[in-house]
């Protein structure tokens, strides 16, 4: 209908993909007041979950409960860093989920989940099917450590299907159960108005309205922490959100692995992975923003991806605000764990407990110290989400708290590291006089240390006091032992003597403890030992004395933690964005558009093109309503896998708002992602290459919708070949009535040529040149270029391959022939076939019907009549062409 370099009315038309016309001539939760800033057979976590269980949390208790699965053998524990890595989990996380139900036709589903590492609540109440797909997968990308049913849905009980699909396919987690009583929505209120941050409040209660089930989740899972945890959390404290399931796309765990987005598939400790390729991030807030993000892309246009993309271009064109803002984000430490054991209340008063509240609040002290020179960073900042990101890091905000810590806190106090100064920092972490016995402590505390370093230089026959000892150690400072004063918190301090220095004399006898570590001899002296007891009595007397002024502060502390979390939120937030706007400006990106269309022109492998630099060969993507099926052909090793992972890779990188490889790129929101794309038996499952095919499709098959994305690469090559071809046409049959993106790559020339013609299928092929050797034998050169094209037997790649692999000439002629006699009795009865004219004439009427009706959307008046010509021309030629045959 078109030609190439037509003029069309709009952007997106005119920079869609030359394949379409060459066939024609042939989507977490908004920041408090605008934008919270976050982030049967179909079972297709079965082949994955069975081989990557593992143990999160904290230790199970002894004694086993009602419906509790038996814990994991050793044998599956190597499996557990497996699961982790696959979703990306770097750090361990305490993650507990109930989960209660509705059933009936189309149960509706509440889950809660509280993260103890990072004080974060989620609560969802999903509509979901019969398979309850939709939990399962929410379940899963979680990761929990325990999930709790009510149990009366748990054996000795008739367990529930919801808790047999969970007991079976999550087996990250053990599944419990808990007092029925438990599930309260009242409870649930409850908690929402007793532990979310105030101004949150109502805005939770107006978004869980009429959400029954995942409120009395909430209940279930608080009441569990806080009896078999034993921990409760502070008023006020915890971040809560409700997280609608239709807000983020559906990316399925098979997705996830195959098409390598948070892992390499051949070494998971390779960076050459979607995640790898975007983890430019410096903070531990901003990768795991980062991985959330990932797994669970926005589908929330406006609020998510515009404002993103703005953010984004800014900070690259901005050279030297993005410089300022890496180097302030460098500073922080991991404030978000810091902030979540500061809100659980704990009764412990021991010198453990109050050296880790000392600890916390000197890192919340250097975190709030270096806020500000973000802040001075961001100060150019137009755009909506750098400047909400800027306010949440206003100094009226962290100055008040500062000002809370320095009445009772050292100004230059800072956290340190290294034992020793973390030791020394915690002990002079308390204003002189604030407590004259604590005074007192420190007095004695200083004393001793001094006279450990005295005892150092006796040895070492450096002293300058005539005491007894530096009499007794004359002998050993004669020999030059040159021993130097280290520290750790197993032993205190211990001294360190190069080897060499002991010529050929014996250790003194006056040195115990002693262990020869190659060049050097790690030992002690009697009196040493003694001091290291003196001075940690000393130590322990400060830490208790310091108790009263640690305790009062971190109460004023956690009064704070609501706009603390906001401001960890947002340093998270901006180093991911920062981590985007750092591999656009090293990499040729560009700023996607969201339309209704998915047109990519000169689209790379995101993973392919950091790898493969300037020899990458780009492609372009088209896909709307009239072609929405693409059936991929050509050669092996032509790059049909390459090409439709790119889509895929693509489409989450736009939807968490980052630029993409491409010359221009037009994305529509995608609700879901399903792949299949592996080859591989499952032995564990006893399931063959083929049955772990069929299984993954039923799972698609009664999952995709219209605002799906499907990528499948070979299907049905796991059985004989007029199977195989079968499965393969009736399931290509089944998802063009879904109306979904699919990108189906194929050997099948056969399934090409039955759909060809077809409303909405579109036929692509990578293309490869023959050429003739020096010794007479066929060369295969690989263009991996795409382009569409009419289905045609004139040339046989597979043909040409054997016959480069040496085959007998005879074998050659032979196969040639028989191909020869199939194509042409193919094109004798689809010579005057009045299905195939039929079939075209649709094709043609249906693609003018969407060609007019991009032009009438376009916007272009000026452009719109001669485009219009055109298309007439076009259409009157081709169905007088049609008529002619």
């Amino acid at each position: 209908m078109h030609r190439t370099g037509s003029s069309v009315p709009s952007r997106t038309m005119s920079r869609a993909s030359s394949v379409y016309f060459q066939n024609d001539q042939a989507s977490s939760t908004p920041l408090p007041s605008s934008e919270r800033i976050s982030s049967d057979d179909s079972r297709p976590y079965t082949s994955l979950s069975s081989s990557t269980r593992t143990s999160v949390g904290p230790p199970r208790p002894p004694t086993s409960r009602p419906g509790t699965r038996p814990g994991t053998a050793s044998g599956r524990k190597s499996r557990a860093t497996t699961a982790s890595s696959v979703l990306g989990i770097s750090d361990a996380q305490n993650v507990v989920c109930a989960v209660s139900e509705a059933r009936g036709v189309s149960p509706s589903v509440g889950v809660a989940f509280v993260d103890v590492s990072h004080g974060d609540v989620v609560l969802s109440q999903i509509c979901d099917t019969q398979s309850y797909i939709k939990t399962i997968h929410k379940i899963q990308i979680a990761c929990p450590s325990r999930i709790i049913f009510m149990a009366t849905a748990c054996p000795p009980h008739r367990p529930s299907v919801l808790y047999t699909l969970v007991n079976d396919m999550v087996e990250t987690a053990q599944v419990l159960a808990f007092d029925r009583s438990a599930w309260s929505e009242t409870a649930g209120l409850e908690y929402i108005q007793d532990h979310a941050f105030e101004n949150d409040i109502e805005s939770i209660k107006v978004a869980i309205s009429g959400k029954f089930y995942a409120t009395s989740s909430f209940a279930a899972v608080m009441k569990y922490i806080d009896h078999h945890y034993g921990i409760r959390f502070a008023p006020h404290s915890l971040r809560i959100r409700y997280q609608p399931s239709e807000d983020t796309m559906m990316i399925d765990i098979s997705a996830i692995q195959s098409l390598e987005i948070m892992q390499n598939l051949h070494n998971p400790k390779s960076k050459d992975s979607l995640f790898g390729l975007l983890n430019h991030t410096l903070t531990p807030m901003g990768s795991r923003m980062l991985r959330s993000n990932m797994l669970q892309p926005s589908t929330i246009k406006d609020s998510f991806m515009e404002r993103r993309y703005d953010a984004v271009g800014e900070l690259t064109s901005n050279e030297e605000m993005f410089m300022q803002v890496r180097k302030a984000l460098k500073l922080f430490h991991d404030v978000e764990k810091l902030l979540t054991k500061l809100i659980i209340i704990s009764s412990g008063t021991d010198v453990g407990h109050v050296e880790e509240q000392i600890s916390q609040i000197l890192m919340i002290k250097s975190f709030l110290e270096t806020v500000p020179d973000l802040y001075g960073a961001l100060g150019p900042a137009e755009s909506k989400l750098l400047d909400k990101i800027r306010d949440h890091c206003r100094p009226d905000i962290t100055e008040p708290i500062l000002h809370t810590i320095g009445r009772n806190i050292e100004p230059d106090v800072t956290y340190m590291r290294s034992p020793l100064d973390l030791r020394n920092q915690r002990t002079f972490a308390v204003r002189a006089g604030v407590s004259s016995i604590l005074d007192i402590a420190r007095q004695t505390y200083k004393e001793l240390t001094e006279e450990v370093h005295q005892h150092v230089d006796d040895i070492n026959g450096l002293g300058t006091q005539p005491t007894s000892k530096a009499v007794a150690y004359t002998v050993l400072g004669a020999h030059g032992l040159g021993a130097s004063l280290k520290f750790d918190n197993g032993r205190k301090y211990w001294l360190r003597i190069k080897s060499g220095n002991l010529s050929d004399e014996h250790l003194p006898a006056v040195f115990i403890n002693v262990i020869k570590k190659k060049d050097n001899i790690e030992c002690q002296t009697l009196d040493l030992v003694k001091l290291n007891m003196r001075l940690s009595d000393a130590y322990n007397e400060v830490v208790i004395r310091s108790d009263n002024v640690i305790q009062d502060l971190t109460a004023a502390l956690r009064a704070e933690a609501p706009r603390l979390f906001v401001v960890c939120e947002s340093v998270g937030l901006l180093d991911m964005i920062a981590s985007f706007a750092q591999l656009t400006s090293t990499r040729d990106y560009v700023r996607p558009e969201i339309t209704g269309t998915l047109a990519i022109q000169a689209a790379r492998h995101p993973i392919l093109d950091k790898t493969m630099a300037t020899s990458f060969v780009p492609n372009d993507y088209y896909s709307t309503e009239r072609y929405c099926y693409n059936i991929i052909t050509g050669c092996n090793m032509s790059g049909k896998s390459t090409y439709i992972r790119t889509a895929a890779l693509l489409q989450i990188m736009a939807q968490i708002g980052c630029f993409v490889p491409a010359q221009y790129a037009s994305f529509s929101v995608v609700h879901s992602i399903f792949a299949r794309v592996s080859l591989d038996d499952n032995i564990e499952a006893n399931l063959s290459t083929f049955s772990v095919e069929m299984r993954e499709m039923a799972f698609i098959l009664r999952n995709v919708d219209k605002k799906s994305m499907v990528i499948i690469d070979e299907l049905g090559r796991g059985t004989s070949t007029r199977d195989g071809l079968a499965i393969a046409i009736a399931m290509s049959e089944a998802l063009i009535q879904t109306q979904a993106s699919v990108w189906f790559a194929t050997h099948f020339l056969e399934l090409a040529r039955v759909l060809d013609g077809r409303p909405g299928v579109l036929n692509l092929h990578l293309a490869s040149t023959t050429s003739t050797t020096q010794d007479g034998l066929p060369h295969i050169t690989m263009l991996y270029k795409v382009a569409a094209r009419s289905i045609n037997d004139d040339q046989h790649y597979g043909i040409d391959l054997a016959r480069a692999m040496g085959l007998p000439a005879s074998f050659i002629s032979r196969a040639e022939e028989v191909a020869k006699a199939l194509r042409e009795g193919r094109k004798a009865k689809q010579q005057n076939s009045e299905s195939r004219k039929l079939m075209v004439r649709r094709s043609l009427i249906l693609t003018l019907y969407d060609s007019l009706r991009q032009a009438r959307d376009s916007g272009s008046e000026a452009s719109l009549p001669g485009y219009l010509r055109r298309l007439q021309e076009e259409f009157i030629l081709r169905m007088e062409a049609l008529g002619n045959q």
